[in-house]
C-alpha cells in the first residue's frame, strides 16, 4: 500500500491544454474517485498515474518517490480497464497468472495468489475457462483478480462498470468496496456517474474542464457543494436550481424568485438585491396545504418514491422543478399543488462566479 500525490499537474497535446495544474494528495489505503463528465481529463490524469500518458508538467508521487520517468511496469501499480482487456486463447487461470509469469515468479507462488484471488471474488469454479465462456460481471471479475494477483501498491480502475447492464453495475459496486475493505489498498477509480462515485468513495475528486472543482467525502460534496458546478452535478435526481435576488428575512436573508420567496435559513452573508442562484434538492421539497404554488406536469411512482415534474411562475418566469417523495400521491397532471421548502437544505450562490454564499 502507498500514499499518491499529484502536484500541479499539466497535461497539453500540442497546444491544446487538457489537465491545468492539477495537485492533490492521496493517503495510503484511501479509496478515492475522480469524478465529471467526458471530457473532463479524469481518464487523462489516472492514465499519467499509470505511466500509459507522458506528463507535460509537474510531478506524480507513490510512496515517497517521483514516478515521472518510470514505466508503467516499475510502477507497482495494476490497472482495470473498461474492455477488460482479457486474452481470449488463455484460460481464467492462465490470465489471472499472467503478469506474474512474466516476472518469471515461482510457480508454487503463482498458483497460491490466482488461489486466494480467485477465492476473494467467487471465481473457484471458473478457473479453468476461457473468456468466450464467461458473461460480463465474470469477465470483470477475472480483469479484477489479475490486479489481486500482482499485489500492487495501488489499484486502477477506468470506468470498469460502464459495459455492465444496470443490476450488474450496482452488484458490481458492492463486490469492489468489499474488496477494498478486504484489501486496504490504495485505490483510484474514474468514473463519470456519480451514483457510483458517492456510493463507493472514501473521497470524491470532482473534475471540470481540466481542473479540480472540489474535494471532499461524498456526504460532504452532497450537503455543501462548493459551487454550482458541484451542485449540479452531485446528487440523482439533479439539485433545482434557479435565478434570483437576495432580500432581507427578519435579521437573515431569503431568495425572491419565480415570483415567490425561497427561505434560506440561518444565511447572513450577500447584500440585498444580491444576483444569486437559489438551489434546493428534490427530496427538500414537500407538499404541504400552503405555500408556493406550483402545476404537476408529470408523475412517476417508482414504488416506495414518487418523483413530480412541476411548473412553479408564471409563464413568462416559469421553471420546472422536481420532487421527490416518499411514498405515493392522488396528485395528476394539470392539478395545482403548494410547496414547502426545508430552508435549512438551501443552497445559495453568486450568480457571477457560481461559488456557494455561506
Amino acid at each position: 500500500m502507498a500514499a499518491v500525490s499529484f502536484r500541479n499537474i499539466q497535461k497539453s497535446y500540442g497546444k491544446v491544454d487538457v489537465i491545468h495544474g492539477i495537485g492533490f494528495d492521496i493517503t495510503d489505503g484511501e479509496f478515492v474517485v475522480l469524478v465529471g463528465p467526458s471530457g473532463c481529463g479524469k481518464s487523462t490524469l489516472l492514465r499519467m498515474l499509470a505511466g500509459l500518458e507522458e506528463i507535460s508538467g509537474g510531478e506524480i508521487v507513490i510512496d515517497g518517490k517521483v514516478v515521472n520517468e518510470l514505466e508503467s511496469k516499475d510502477r507497482d501499480i495494476a490497472m482495470v480497464f473498461q474492455s477488460y482487456a482479457l486474452y481470449p486463447h488463455m484460460t481464467v487461470r492462465e490470465n489471472m497468472g499472467f503478469s506474474l509469469k512474466l516476472r518469471r515468479a515461482d510457480t508454487a507462488i503463482t498458483a497460491k495468489r490466482v488461489a486466494d484471488a480467485a477465492r476473494i471474488l467467487n471465481l473457484d469454479a471458473l478457473l479453468d475457462r476461457y473468456p468466450r465462456e464467461l458473461s460480463g460481471g465474470q469477465r470483470q471479475r477475472v480483469a479484477m483478480g489479475r490486479a489481486i494477483v500482482r499485489d500492487p501498491k495501488v489499484f486502477l480502475f477506468d470506468e470498469p462498470l460502464s459495459n455492465l447492464d444496470a443490476k450488474l453495475r450496482v452488484a458490481m459496486r458492492a463486490e469492489i468496496k468489499a474488496l477494498h475493505q478486504r484489501l486496504k489498498t490504495t485505490t483510484v477509480y474514474v468514473t463519470h456517474d456519480q451514483i457510483e462515485a458517492m456510493t463507493m468513495a472514501d473521497r470524491i475528486v470532482v473534475m471540470h474542464d481540466g481542473i479540480v472543482e472540489q474535494i471532499g467525502t461524498p456526504l460532504e460534496l452532497f450537503d455543501r457543494p462548493g459551487n454550482l458546478f458541484v451542485a449540479q452535478f452531485i446528487g440523482s435526481p439533479a439539485m433545482n436550481v434557479f435565478p434570483g435576488q437576495l432580500v432581507p428575512d427578519g435579521d437573515g436573508r431569503a431568495v425572491r424568485a419565480l415570483g415567490a420567496t425561497w427561505p434560506v435559513n440561518g444565511m447572513k452573508g450577500g447584500s440585498a438585491g444580491q444576483p444569486v442562484h437559489y438551489g434546493i434538492r428534490p427530496g427538500d421539497i414537500h407538499l404541504a396545504a400552503h405555500g408556493t404554488p406550483a402545476k404537476v406536469i408529470v408523475v412517476e411512482p417508482t414504488g416506495a418514491e414518487t418523483e413530480l415534474l412541476l411548473q412553479v411562475g408564471s409563464n413568462g418566469d416559469a421553471q420546472t422543478l422536481t420532487l421527490v417523495m416518499h411514498g405515493r400521491t392522488d396528485a395528476k397532471p394539470d392539478d395545482i399543488v403548494h410547496l414547502a421548502i426545508d430552508g435549512a437544505k438551501a443552497h445559495v450562490f453568486d450568480s457571477a462566479g457560481g461559488q456557494r454564499l455561506s
